[in-house]
């Protein structure tokens, strides 16, 4: 299970320097080709009745890998805004999450986006109304708000988790 935590020491703080850093697409497949590796034992050993679970646990992990990838290469480069994209670690964080038995609420989903909570809060309203999410009030305290995965949407996250050759994926727009 991956959970975030909110660090407080001040040398865990985020600091953006001007400094380029460029990566080829080959790079950041063979980051996630890395990723990757150690969960493909897991499919080969999971049986026939279990495989489906076997695969939601595979993409849980890579998702739940991509997410301190990017949390440490923050660290490392301080450089989070050049790698930004806020609906994607969303997405990566609610199928974690979900597929954890785990609610997010709003406020933790912004805190997934790596960025600021105006900039998380506009993509969850174009998740929202896209259809990609759902919101759900809480049922004892109205003001909270938790967003799901749609059905079909925790279908397509999971196959771009499991797909190891991004170039025979179709892309649905």
């Amino acid at each position: 299970m991956f959970e975030f935590q909110i660090d407080s020491n001040a040398t865990d703080q985020i600091h953006t320097f001007d400094i380029p850093i460029k990566l080829t697409r080959a790079q950041l497949e063979n980051m996630l080709r890395a990723v990757g590796a150690e969960g493909d034992a897991l499919v080969s050993s999971a049986s026939a009745s279990g495989a489906t679970n076997a695969l939601t646990s595979l993409a849980v992990k890579k998702a739940s890998d991509l997410i301190e990838i990017t949390k440490r290469r923050s660290r490392l480069v301080s450089a989070a805004s050049l790698f930004a994209d806020p609906a994607w670690f969303i997405l990566l964080d609610l199928f974690v999450r979900q597929n954890s038995g785990l609610q997010t609420s709003v406020s933790s989903a912004c805190h997934a986006s790596f960025s600021p909570v105006t900039t998380a809060l506009r993509h969850i309203t174009m998740l929202t109304e896209r259809n990609i999410i759902q919101r759900h009030y809480d049922r004892v305290d109205q003001r909270r708000v938790f967003l799901t995965l749609t059905d079909e949407t925790s279908a397509e996250i999971q196959q771009i988790l499991l797909t190891d050759d991004y170039r025979e994926m179709a892309i649905a727009s």
